[in-house]
C-alpha cells in the first residue's frame, strides 16, 4: 500500500511539472471539445421555385448549419452559403467558384464584394435565379445582429444580372413588400400554368405589358431561359424581345427532378407589334396565333390543349370546345360517342398550322343523347405518316 501512495504521488509530480510521458498526459486530461455556432442559411426552395409561389422566404427556404466557432462568422456563413447543399433538398444559389473579395458592415450595412465567377459558364441567368440569389444574400447575412441591409459588389462594382442593378442596400422587409406588391393573384396564376408548355407571351394587365418566356417541362434542373434584351432601337415598327435558352452540359451536375424554367419582365405597355428571337440552345419559339395569352388549360395532351369544356361538365345542346393546337396543318378533328362509344357525329376544326394556334369546334348534341345523360367528346390529330389518330383528349360531359 505505502508503494502504491509513492507511485501516485510521483505521477501528481511529474503533472505538476509538466513532465508526465505524452500518452499519460492525454490519458489523464480530458479533451477540450470544439466550439461550434449555429448558423441560418437560405438555399433556393424546390417547392417554392418549382411552383412558382413563393413562400414566407420568397424564393428561399432556410437551412440550419453548424461551423466551427469564428470571429469572421458573417464571412464564414456566406463561405458556407457559396459551398451550397450539403445533404439538405434545396437548390444552390451561386456556384462554389465565386470567392469573397471582402465584407465591410457600417452603421448596419453590410457591403459583401464578390469574384466575378458568377458570371461564368455556370451562372444561370432569368429574373427569378436573380431574385433568388438576392434573397438569399439579403436573409443569409441579416440575421446577424450586426447587419441591417444588405448590398453586393461584383469585383467593386453594384452586382447586376441585366435585370436589376444592385445599387442600393436592401432589408428583409424590403423584400417583403417587393413580394406583396409584385404581380397579383390573376398574372401569378397565368404565369404558373403556362409554365408547362414551351412559349412566348405577351399580356397586358392594369397598365402593364407583361412578356413571359417558359420552357415547359424539364427532366431534371440546368435548364433556363432568360429574356436578355427588349427593344426597338432597329425598327421603329416592331418590339423585339430576344429570349435565351440554355440546357445543360453533358459534365454539369444538375438537380435530379423535372423543373419548370421561366421569366418575366414588366414593361410600359405598346403599340406596336411585338417579335420574338431565339438564341442559345433553341432556334424557334413557339407562339400564340388567335388569341393573346393562354388560358387554364382544363385537359389536354403534348399537341392538344383544351381550356373548356372540362370534363365532367354540364353542357348545352349547343356548345363550343375551346382549346389550341400545335398539330400538322392545324387541322383538329373531333367525334361525339355516347356512354357505350357509339359514334354519332364527327367533324374537324383548323387552328393555326405554325406554333400553338387557337381553335373552335361548335357541337351540337345528337337527339339521342337525352338531358341529364352522359356523353363523350374525342378532340385528336390524324397522323400524316400512317393515318391513325394522335394526341387523342377525352372529354366525358352531361346534357343539362
Amino acid at each position: 500500500m505505502k508503494k502504491l501512495m509513492i507511485l501516485f504521488t510521483i505521477i501528481f509530480f511529474l503533472m505538476l511539472q509538466g513532465c508526465l510521458p505524452a500518452q499519460w498526459r492525454e490519458a489523464a486530461l480530458p479533451e477540450e471539445e470544439e466550439q461550434t455556432i449555429e448558423i441560418i442559411l437560405y438555399f433556393g426552395s424546390p417547392d417554392a421555385i418549382d411552383t412558382g409561389q413563393q413562400g414566407e422566404y420568397g424564393y428561399v427556404t432556410p437551412v440550419t448549419r453548424e461551423i466551427p466557432h469564428t470571429q469572421e462568422v458573417l464571412r464564414a456563413s456566406l463561405e458556407e452559403l457559396i459551398r451550397g447543399p450539403v445533404g439538405e433538398n434545396v437548390y444552390p444559389v451561386v456556384h462554389g467558384s465565386v470567392e469573397i473579395i471582402g465584407i465591410n458592415i457600417d452603421e448596419g450595412v453590410a457591403v459583401i464584394d464578390l469574384s466575378e465567377d458568377m458570371f461564368g459558364p455556370d451562372w444561370v441567368g432569368g429574373t427569378l435565379a436573380g431574385t433568388v440569389f438576392v434573397q438569399s444574400f439579403v436573409f443569409t447575412a441579416a440575421q446577424f445582429e450586426t447587419v441591417d441591409s444588405v448590398q453586393v459588389l461584383v469585383e467593386g462594382e453594384p452586382w447586376n444580372d441585366g435585370h436589376m442593378i444592385w445599387d442600393q442596400p436592401i432589408s428583409p422587409q424590403d423584400l417583403v413588400t417587393e413580394r406583396e406588391d409584385g404581380p397579383d393573384a390573376e398574372i401569378e396564376e397565368w404565369v404558373e400554368y403556362s409554365r408547362d408548355l414551351m412559349l412566348v407571351q405577351a399580356r397586358e394587365h392594369e397598365g402593364e405589358l407583361y412578356i413571359l418566356a417558359t420552357y415547359g417541362i424539364k427532366p431534371t434542373g440546368g435548364y433556363s431561359v432568360e429574356i436578355v434584351d427588349i427593344s426597338d432601337e432597329n425598327n421603329q415598327d416592331t418590339l423585339v424581345v430576344t429570349v435565351e435558352f440554355k440546357e445543360p452540359a453533358e459534365e454539369d451536375i444538375v438537380t435530379q427532378a423535372l423543373t419548370r424554367p421561366y421569366d418575366l419582365e414588366i414593361i410600359d405597355p405598346v403599340d406596336i407589334p411585338i417579335e420574338f428571337q431565339a438564341q442559345g440552345d433553341e432556334e424557334f419559339i413557339p407562339t400564340l396565333h388567335g388569341i393573346d395569352w393562354l388560358r387554364p388549360i382544363e385537359a389536354g395532351t403534348e399537341n392538344i390543349k383544351v381550356f373548356s369544356p372540362a370534363t365532367h361538365d354540364i353542357v348545352l345542346r349547343e356548345f363550343t370546345v375551346e382549346g389550341i393546337e400545335n398539330v400538322f396543318e392545324g387541322n383538329v378533328n373531333y367525334r361525339v360517342l355516347d356512354i357505350q362509344r357509339e359514334e354519332l357525329i364527327t367533324g374537324f376544326a383548323t387552328g393555326y398550322g405554325i406554333g400553338w394556334g387557337y381553335f373552335e369546334i361548335e357541337v351540337e348534341v345528337p337527339e339521342q343523347i337525352q338531358s341529364g345523360d352522359a356523353f363523350i367528346v374525342e378532340v385528336y390529330a390524324i397522323s400524316a405518316k400512317d393515318g391513325s389518330i394522335t394526341d387523342l383528349v377525352q372529354l366525358e360531359l352531361y346534357l343539362e
